[in-house]
C-alpha cells in the first residue's frame, strides 16, 4: 500500500475541503440570506420550464409568493413528469443539464428518480466529500490520511431507450474520468481498500466478498466509509461468519469456488491478488479467540473512524458496533440528513448526532408535525423552535419544488443563526392504527428498552401492523444475535406492552379503550435482516441505500419476516 501517494492525495483534498468547512460557518451566520437567494435564482432560472410557467414562477419575488403559488407535492404529483423526462423531453421540471436519475432503494412499492443535475452534484460533491473531509482534517489527527478506508459503496445503473441512465451515481464515474474504468479503479484505489468490481459491480453480484477480502488485505486502513451504519454492521458480520474462508483466500492468492462471481468478474479480480501468507498470519492471530470480543482494532491496529449515517435512529447499531466490534475511543462522523432527492444538512462535529442545516445546498421549509396536512402552516428556518419536530417539504436543485419529504426532524439548538437538527423518524412509516401515532422512534425506544431489562442481545427489529385481528394490535419481531432457545416470553410481552405506553401513552389510551389489544412478540432467527438486505440487493436495490425495515409495510415484506421467525 503507497502510504506516502494516500495521504497526499487524502491532504490535497482536504485542504480544499478545508477552505469549505471554514467558510460554513460564515454561511450559518446569515442563512436566510442565503436560502432565499438560492430560492430567488431557482426560480429565475426555471422559469420557462413547464413548470415554472405553469406555477409562473417568473412572477413570484418572494418566499410567500412562492408558497401561495407553488402547492406541496409528493412522489405521485410529480411522476407523470419524471416519466417524459426518463423518455428525453428537456425543460419540464428543470431546465439545468442532467444525464442520469438517482435511484431510490424502493423497499416499499416501485422505486423512485431523481434526476441529478450538475447543479445537484455539486451540492453532494462539495457537502458530502468536501465539508467532510475539511472537517476530518481540523479535528482529528491527521495520522487517518495514512491508510485507506474501507468503503462499502457498490452502484450499478442502467440505460434507458432515450441514452439517460437510471441508478447509482457513482457508476457513472467513469463517464468522467480520462481513461476510464481503469483509471478510476486506480484513483479510488489510492483512497479506498476496494477495487472498482466492488464498488461498480455487475448486476446481480455479492459485494460483500470483494470489499471484505480487499479490506483484510490491508493492514493500514484507518475507517470505514458508508451509507447507513447497519451496513457497516452487515459487513462486519460478514467477516464474522466468513473469516477463515477469507483468510485461506488471502493466504493463497486465490477466490474460493463458494464465492459466487462470474468468472470475467473472478478473473478480473486475480489479477489485482497475489498470495500474502504474512498477512493471514496476522489474521488468524487476531481471530485466535473468536468474534466473541471486538475484534476490529486487532484486525487494524490503527482503525480511529466510522463515517455515514448514525446517531439517532441507528443507535442500535452504534451500540453493537461498540460492544461486538469496536470498542471505545473510535470518532464518529455522523453525516447530516441526506437522501436521493438532496442533502439539507451537514455534521456538527465529531461524535455529535447534531447536524446543521445547510442554506445553500436547497430551500427548505418545515410543517410542525402536528398540524399534519396544513401546508399554511409551514415555516422557514428562522423561525424554528428548539426542541420541536418539524416535516421537512424540500426544493432542491433537480427540479422537485416544495416536495414533501416525509422526513421528520428536531431541532436541537443553533450554530449562530443556523438550526441544529436531529433525524427522528419518516412520517409516513408512523402506525396509526386508532389515531395513537406511534413513531418510529417510539417502537425503538420501547423495544432496546425491553431488551436492556431482559438481557437480549438485541440485532433489529421490525413491527407489523395487524388488522387481521380486532381489537387491532403491533406484532413485534426481535432479531437476536444469537439464537435464543427458551424464554419467559409472557415477561417479553409485558415489558414491550410497559415500554411502549411510556414512549407514547396515547397508545395506552387505545388500549384502555380497547382500539387496541396488548401486542404480540416473536423472535426472529439470527440474520434475518441481512438476508432481507440480501433478498433486496439481489432484486436490484442498493444495499447503501437500504434503511432497517422498523414498520412492515406491505405483503411482501410480512410474509418474509414471518416466514422467518423461531418457534
Amino acid at each position: 500500500m503507497e502510504t506516502n501517494k494516500t495521504y497526499l492525495a487524502y491532504e490535497q483534498s482536504s485542504k480544499q475541503g478545508l477552505e469549505v468547512y471554514k467558510a460554513f460557518e460564515e454561511e450559518t451566520k446569515r442563512p436566510m440570506e442565503l436560502t432565499t437567494e438560492l430560492l430567488m435564482k431557482l426560480l429565475d432560472d426555471n422559469k420557462d420550464t413547464e413548470y415554472g410557467k405553469k406555477y409562473d414562477f417568473a412572477n413570484i419575488h418572494s418566499i410567500e409568493d412562492y408558497q401561495k403559488k407553488v402547492p406541496v407535492v409528493v412522489y405521485d404529483d410529480i411522476a407523470p413528469y419524471l416519466e417524459r423526462m426518463m423518455d428525453g423531453e428537456k425543460n419540464i421540471l428543470t431546465s439545468y443539464r442532467y444525464d442520469h436519475f438517482n435511484e431510490t432503494s424502493g423497499t416499499v412499492g416501485v422505486p423512485k428518480v431523481v434526476p441529478m443535475t450538475d447543479e445537484q452534484s455539486d451540492v453532494f460533491a462539495k457537502y458530502n466529500n468536501l465539508y467532510m473531509y475539511g472537517m476530518m482534517y481540523d479535528k482529528l489527527d491527521h495520522d487517518w490520511m495514512k491508510g485507506r478506508g474501507f468503503c462499502t459503496s457498490s452502484g450499478t445503473c442502467r440505460t434507458l431507450k432515450s441514452g439517460l441512465t437510471v441508478g447509482e451515481a457513482s457508476a457513472k464515474m467513469a463517464d468522467y474520468i480520462k481513461g476510464g474504468r481503469d483509471a478510476l479503479d486506480a484513483m479510488i484505489r489510492t483512497l479506498y481498500t476496494s477495487p472498482l468490481e466492488g464498488l461498480n459491480p455487475e448486476d446481480g453480484i455479492d459485494t460483500k466478498y470483494i470489499h471484505t477480502r480487499f479490506a483484510l488485505m490491508e493492514r493500514e486502513v484507518r475507517g470505514i466509509v458508508t451509507g447507513f451504519y447497519s451496513v457497516i454492521v452487515l459487513f462486519l458480520r460478514y467477516i464474522e461468519d466468513n473469516y477463515e474462508l477469507l483468510i485461506h483466500d488471502i493466504e493463497t492468492g486465490t477466490i474460493s469456488e463458494d464465492v459466487n462471481l462470474p468468472e470475467n468478474v473472478r478473473e478480473s479480480l486475480l489479477k489485482k491478488i497475489e498470495p500474502m501468507p504474512e498477512r493471514a498470519a496476522e489474521l488468524r492471530e487476531a481471530f485466535k479467540d473468536g468474534t466473541d470480543t471486538p475484534w476490529v482494532k486487532k484486525v487494524w491496529p490503527r482503525f480511529t473512524y466510522l463515517c455515514g449515517a448514525g446517531g439517532d435512529g441507528f443507535e442500535i447499531y452504534d451500540k453493537q458496533l461498540k460492544e461486538h466490534y469496536i470498542g471505545e475511543g473510535i470518532k464518529n462522523i455522523y453525516s447530516g440528513v441526506t437522501a436521493s432527492e438532496g442533502l439539507w444538512s451537514v455534521p456538527a462535529g465529531i461524535n455529535d448526532f447534531d447536524s446543521i442545516l445547510a442554506p445553500c445546498a436547497a430551500f427548505v421549509e418545515f410543517l410542525p408535525v402536528e398540524e399534519g396536512d396544513d401546508f399554511s402552516k409551514c415555516v422557514t428556518m428562522d423561525k424554528l423552535e428548539e426542541g420541536k419536530i418539524y416535516e421537512l417539504i424540500i426544493t432542491n436543485l433537480s427540479g422537485f419544488w416544495r416536495y414533501r419529504m416525509s422526513d421528520a426532524v428536531m431541532v436541537t439548538g443553533f450554530q449562530n443563526k443556523t438550526p441544529k437538527i436531529q433525524f427522528m423518524y419518516r412520517v409516513n412509516r408512523t402506525i396509526n392504527l386508532a389515531e395513537e401515532k406511534t413513531t418510529e422512534k417510539a417502537l425503538q425506544v420501547a423495544v432496546e428498552k425491553t431488551a436492556g431489562e431482559l438481557g437480549i442481545d438485541l440485532a433489529d427489529f421490525t413491527v407489523y401492523p395487524n388488522t387481521d385481528i380486532t381489537p387491532n394490535r403491533y406484532d413485534f419481531l426481535i432479531e437476536p444475535r444469537k439464537e435464543i432457545t427458551s424464554f419467559d416470553m409472557d415477561a417479553l410481552r409485558e415489558s414491550i406492552f410497559k415500554n411502549l405506553c411510556e414512549t407514547n401513552p396515547v397508545y395506552f389510551d387505545c388500549y384502555d379503550d380497547h382500539w387496541l389489544d396488548k401486542p404480540e412478540v416473536y423472535f426472529l432467527q439470527p440474520q434475518t435482516s441481512i438476508l432481507y438486505r440480501d433478498m433486496m440487493v439481489y432484486n436490484g436495490s442498493s444495499m447503501n441505500q437500504l434503511k432497517p425495515v422498523r414498520v412492515i409495510m406491505n405483503e411482501k415484506q410480512r410474509k418474509f419476516f414471518f416466514a422467518l421467525r423461531q418457534e
